[in-house]
């Protein structure tokens, strides 16, 4: 008796498996087709001022008070602040002309810096373009030739903070002279000396609001220059060596629903570490961008604005792609289940660039075949399905 119940539970089971195999499982699917696909690299980032100028006291004084404040936007020469003098003749002539020397001794220091730059720019222009020869000559790698655009455009940078740097400190002379000149009775009015904006731009920062003694160089101000503005956007180094100067940039998340254009200007040669918020150690290095286009949003942003950065490292109008909610690994390779004749067939694929939806197709796909999507362990080779 026992013997038939077994056989007769063994009978049921195969039945049912049996009508479970015949049944078709109900799968979503998707085609595979040609069309455009970008990959990116995304970040948050923030704006920050393009060359600002820090404006210190040239004198030892008593700061006057003064009216400035954040954001007000100020004309070059425009007053921003008053230093009354502390008359005690041979120690404040003294000290003025010491501020006098320390001035000019940082204008000969920028200069120098300035004469570098501008040497250093047109050899490594010319260092660029010569590698942009040989690429094209297939002579050396894409990375190489990277490489040196990305010098090339470090180099225009340093050339445009060296300059900054001189009006900065002709500024600093020239206030020193004024009030030299003053204590040596060519002036009438030599109780107080006037600091004037080096550029136009707004008023970023108020570092003294006045009526206080402050010390020779000390930080007063920082005005932007014209208000130009700048994208910083810290990668981990293994993204960033994806990244090369030109690559558009798609700015997001900064309030606005527009989403604002930008370009890669260059990388920083040097990366740091951060920690994450897991605690997790990472290296990363900021690339720097700038705004383009005249979307109504730019005016908008001011410096320190946080945003979110999708910075375009590849793209292509026409691609043969799969979505990504098809892939799964299986022994080392990527694998999908194509539909054939309503069954589900297992198949190794190639894939080339992705993004968080897309994938290139390189092979073992064509053009129009259907593949599942999210496939379930319930999905076999041969499993018979249908399509939602």
């Amino acid at each position: 008796m026992r013997k038939w119940i077994f056989m007769a539970a063994i009978v049921v089971a195969v039945s049912v498996l049996w009508l479970l195999s015949s049944t078709p499982l109900t799968v979503q699917t998707a085609v595979v087709q040609m069309r455009p696909l970008t990959v990116s690299v995304q970040e948050q980032g923030r704006t920050r001022a393009r060359l600002p100028y820090s404006v210190t006291a040239p004198v030892h004084g008593h700061l006057l008070r003064t009216d400035l404040i954040e954001g007000m936007f100020v004309q070059q020469g425009d007053v921003l602040a008053q230093i009354a003098l502390i008359t005690e003749d041979t120690r404040t002539e003294a000290s003025i002309r010491a501020s006098l020397a320390a001035a000019q001794a940082r204008q000969r220091a920028a200069e120098a810096t300035l004469l570098e730059a501008e040497s250093a720019l047109p050899r490594a222009q010319r260092e660029a373009e010569r590698r942009e020869r040989l690429f094209l000559d297939r002579l050396i790698s894409e990375e190489e030739r990277d490489s040196y655009q990305q010098t090339a455009a470090a180099a225009e940078a340093r050339l445009l903070s060296a300059r900054a740097a001189v009006t900065a400190a002709e500024a600093d002379v020239e206030n020193a002279q004024a009030l030299l000149m003053g204590m040596d009775g060519s002036s009438s009015d030599n109780s107080s000396l006037a600091v004037t904006a080096p550029v136009s731009g707004t008023v970023q920062t108020v570092h003294e609001r006045g009526d206080r003694v402050v010390a020779a160089g000390t930080p007063l101000f920082q005005i932007s220059d014209g208000d130009a503005l700048e994208l910083v956007i810290d990668l981990l180094t293994q993204d960033a060596v994806q990244v090369t100067p030109g690559d558009t940039i798609l700015v997001t998340g900064w309030g606005g629903e527009d989403t604002l254009l930008g370009t890669v200007d260059y990388i920083e040669p040097l990366a740091f570490t951060k920690y994450s918020a897991l605690g997790v150690e990472e290296q990363r290095v900021n690339v720097i961008g700038r705004l383009t286009g005249n979307s109504a949003g730019r005016s908008l942003l001011g410096a320190g604005y946080r945003i979110e950065a999708d910075i375009v490292v590849w793209q292509q109008d026409e691609v043969l792609t799969v979505p990504v909610s098809a892939l799964f690994r299986r022994d080392n390779s990527w694998h999908v289940f194509a539909v054939e004749q309503e069954q589900a067939a297992l198949r190794p694929v190639q894939i080339g660039r992705r993004n968080r939806d897309l994938a290139q197709v390189l092979g073992g796909l064509q053009q129009h075949e259907r593949v599942i999507l999210f496939p379930s362990d319930q999905v076999m080779d041969g499993t018979p399905v249908t399509p939602e």
